[in-house]
């Protein structure tokens, strides 16, 4: 009986981690939507000339955008992998397991 109230208490650690870990996710999707805003705003020619800007993108500034949308995207797939696995996990070890005894 112990080591099921252990599971418990670690499940419950898990699902609080899990919550605290929701605004993270949100915060760093938020950070990847402005890269992404970024970007268009300084190298997508559709959305310049939507702006009225003719003016011909620095090509290096868009290289160094890409590469922080990227980083962006990894870093933001990583933290809601962590938020979704931390509740699943932590769920799983909180609900009653099904053990029939006979």
């Amino acid at each position: 009986m112990e080591k099921n109230h252990s599971e418990t208490i670690k499940g419950l650690a898990l699902v609080v981690c899990s919550f605290l870990l929701f605004p993270v996710s949100l915060d760093l999707m938020q950070d990847h939507d402005d890269a992404m805003n970024d970007y268009d705003r300084e190298c997508d020619p559709t959305y310049r000339a939507l702006t009225g800007n003719s003016s011909a993108p620095d090509q290096a500034l868009c290289n160094s955008l890409e590469k922080a949308i990227t980083k962006k995207a990894r870093v933001f797939m990583a933290g809601l992998a962590a938020f979704i696995l931390t509740g699943l996990v932590g769920l799983a070890m909180v609900l009653p397991a099904n053990e029939s005894e006979k």
